[in-house]
């Protein structure tokens, strides 16, 4: 009994401080209409966490929020080689340009967006590593879908402050 009662404070001391996962939270973004242009991985990432949010509509006739993906691009460099001259580390570069407008301001104009992992080479192992190398491109647009979103927010909070 004094277990469950503990239990139960707990759980209502994290629920009453705002804790919430990651993208469960409320108001995680500020516009109920959106449409996304563009066929990349970003754009179909962005229509899906955008059609996953409950107060959000994506294609609206008039949308709140239009979100443009102008370009994006994969690029994969040499970041070490070992003495024999053989790669033993590669980075991968995600660059994504995007445009925002809500209504008849534009939020963003011309919005770029980097990111990079770095991973390590074993030529004994080339398909599971061509594998994690897929793997992290995959986060990557994951990761640049929530920061524009992030970006998104951010910027109509400051816009709408006094």
């Amino acid at each position: 009994m004094l277990k469950a009662f503990i239990s139960l404070l707990l759980f209502s001391l994290l629920t009453g401080c705002g804790f919430h996962l990651r993208g469960t939270g409320p108001g995680t973004f500020p516009y109920t209409t959106a449409h996304v242009i563009g066929d990349s991985a970003v754009a179909q990432q962005l229509k899906q966490s955008l059609s996953t949010l409950p107060s959000v509509t994506l294609n609206a006739v008039k949308p709140a929020v239009v979100i443009n993906i102008m370009s994006d691009s994969t690029e994969q460099k040499v970041l070490t080689v070992n003495n024999a001259g053989r790669v033993s580390e590669y980075r991968l570069l995600y660059r994504v340009s995007y445009s925002v407008q809500a209504g008849e301001r534009q939020l963003i104009e011309n919005g770029k967006l980097q990111l990079n992992r770095d991973y390590s080479y074993d030529e004994n192992n080339s398909l599971g590593k061509d594998a994690e190398a897929a793997l992290l491109i995959t986060d990557m647009q994951q990761d640049a879908a929530q920061q524009i979103l992030r970006r998104i927010s951010a910027l109509a909070k400051l816009k709408d402050a006094p």
